[in-house]
């Protein structure tokens, strides 16, 4: 894991919002659908993932509104963790991404911080959230074992290829929060998009991928001794989650020990305090701190570093704006 350094004062432009450039990653389950929504060029293959904030070591996001373009979110968190993310981190602590599941996904488990000691140990925990962004009729989650399910039936069923039957099925819509601790089977199912809030890991360990094989005609890896020592047989608070709404213009759609979900519907100028990041849903969103503003793209996202304070938040007309904090008594002994 990268070490921390601190040696520098933050530069003054930390203390404004940060632009991030979406990054468009291939998957063979993935659409076409991503490169649309964010206005970017159509690379020829499917993509199933945009990752809008990322400090992973498969890809960093760049900061668009730095006054070098170099500057990227490792750069930050580097030399000025605590100005960034609010405490000592020795790396961004959350990944927010967009997924769009032209296919089924495979049945897999995240491991969670311990487990990932053994498992994962260059990748760590991940517990993750989705906001339905867009579902067809027919567009499924698979999330969490049915009752009476445990690991010695699982592991029986996936034998006979018949392990989807042993999941919760839900048939999503569109604005519901789902909530995916690390240690729960999931799979996303095919037609349906998120908005995908998780610690920030690519630890995945597949168990099942649906008869899917790559270009070359083979399938891919499973990793079921890595997946059933990290699954968890319950997890009650996975599942559908329902929102609770705050006041006229806010409702916490899911809180987490990692993360929390906000939907603010802006109608009119509203405080943001950070750190934070924002997502706008459906159209731009402007964000001001003293004389600078940014625009933000829709589905694009905006870093709000702890060192900016209070920033103003405005949309052109009406829209919902994702509002994502972290908690910030996570700091290290060294701070």
């Amino acid at each position: 894991m990268p070490g921390i350094t601190n040696t520098t004062s933050p530069p003054e432009w930390l203390m404004q919002p940060l632009l991030l450039e979406p990054y468009l990653r291939p998957m063979p389950w993935g659409g076409n659908r991503l490169p649309h929504w964010l206005g970017l060029s159509e690379p020829g293959q499917p993509i199933g993932e945009a990752w809008l904030v990322s400090d992973h070591h498969l890809h960093t996001s760049r900061i668009l509104n730095a006054p070098d373009t170099s500057q990227t979110l490792r750069t930050l968190m580097a030399r000025w963790p605590k100005a960034v993310a609010g405490y000592l981190a020795p790396r961004f602590p959350l990944l927010i991404k967009i997924i769009d599941a032209r296919e089924n996904l495979s049945v897999q488990v995240h491991p969670d911080d311990a487990s990932a000691q053994h498992w994962a140990p260059q990748q760590g925990g991940k517990t993750e959230a989705w906001l339905v962004l867009d579902t067809t009729a027919e567009g499924k989650i698979y999330l969490g074992l049915r009752p009476g399910i445990t690991k010695e039936v699982l592991t029986r069923e996936l034998a006979l290829d018949a392990l989807p039957l042993c999941l919760n099925t839900y048939f999503p819509r569109i604005g519901e929060c789902y909530y995916v601790p690390a240690g729960t089977v999931h799979a996303l199912g095919a037609g349906v998009s998120v908005l995908e809030v998780q610690q920030t890991s690519d630890a995945t360990f597949r168990l099942y991928d649906w008869g899917r094989l790559d270009p070359q005609g083979k399938p891919r890896p499973l990793h079921i001794e890595a997946a059933l020592a990290v699954l968890r047989e319950h997890t009650p608070e996975a599942g559908l989650q329902t929102p609770v709404r705050l006041n006229s213009d806010c409702e916490l759609l899911v809180n987490t020990p990692f993360f929390t979900l906000y939907r603010l519907n802006v109608a009119a100028q509203q405080t943001v305090a950070a750190p934070a990041i924002i997502v706008p849903l459906h159209s731009s969103a402007n964000l001001t701190q003293g004389e600078t503003n940014i625009t933000i793209p829709a589905k694009h996202a905006a870093l709000l570093p702890a060192l900016a304070g209070e920033v103003q938040l405005r949309t052109a007309k009406s829209d919902e704006v994702i509002l994502i904090t972290w908690p910030l008594d996570r700091a290290t002994p060294s701070e």
